[in-house]
């Protein structure tokens, strides 16, 4: 399955697309109809977890549609195709509950993560006494679909992340961390929906899916996995130090990206 070449272009040059799309994706017509559905919710879709959230939200949630979101980075690798390609299966499932997948959209703005994940290493360092860009990388992620959520008039957005990784510590996941995306697309009046947040193990993951779709396979990489690991395979983290990376660098900024969007 090829992709779409416009889409193909898109993440080959990776332009600036969260207020303002193209019409070819997203015209005024799609827009207003989009903003009829009743009970439609936008959901992230990147690697197993994303699709397990949305199965699992749709059974305790009243959602009517689901529209799915793909969003870039910069530093992600691998087949773009992959993500588009799990849709078909996802859109095949809902069909059958009477629940609409609609096409996805695409967004993006590297420089956006740049201010948050890129700019200010050597500063964070001396501020806080750690540097990783994933939790930015996450913040920027949820930001990301803020304007287009409020575009629609969508209130929740659907994600899989989830604090218990089969004992594994993921820094960006911890509860304070998940607590402070949370915090911060409330403050805009969406709801960020964690249907996994507890689950504890990939076993509960792949029950909820029905297939064997082990973790970190079948989706995207990051050039930069697992650079808060140390050689030990041990996560150190000062959580007093988080919480103010968090409170005085990662939520200000993002607030701060977001009204200057709509401002």
């Amino acid at each position: 399955m090829g992709l779409d070449r416009r889409i193909a272009a898109l993440f080959a040059e990776r332009p600036k697309i969260v207020d303002h799309f193209p019409d070819w994706m997203l015209s005024g017509k799609r827009i207003d109809s989009l903003r009829g559905i009743q009970d439609l919710a936008m959901a992230e879709i990147a690697g197993r977890d994303s699709f397990a959230a949305i199965l699992k939200a749709v059974e305790e949630e009243p959602i009517g549609a689901i529209l799915p979101s793909i969003a870039y980075t910069g530093t992600e690798y691998g087949n773009w195709r992959v993500p588009f390609e799990k849709l078909i299966g996802l859109k095949e499932r809902l069909d059958r509950t009477g629940i609409k997948v609609l096409d996805p959209v695409v967004l993006g703005d590297p420089a956006a993560w740049n201010l948050l994940c890129g700019r200010s290493i050597v500063s964070h360092i001396r501020a806080y006494g750690f540097y990783s860009p994933c939790i930015g990388c996450h913040l920027y992620l949820h930001s990301l679909r803020l304007p287009l959520a409020r575009l629609l008039n969508i209130r929740t957005i659907i994600s899989g992340e989830r604090e218990r990784h089969d004992g594994k510590v993921k820094l960006n996941q911890l509860g304070t961390v998940l607590d402070a995306y949370t915090r911060l697309l409330d403050g805009f009046g969406v709801r960020l929906l964690l249907p996994l947040r507890y689950v504890n193990s990939g076993e509960e993951i792949k029950a909820i899916l029905r297939e064997d779709w082990r973790e970190g396979e079948e989706q995207l990489r990051c050039v930069l996995s697992k650079n808060y690991v140390d050689e030990q395979g041990r996560v150190p983290y000062d959580e007093k130090q988080l919480r103010r990376f968090l409170d005085e660098f990662a939520l200000p900024t993002a607030r701060s990206w977001l009204e200057n969007l709509s401002g």
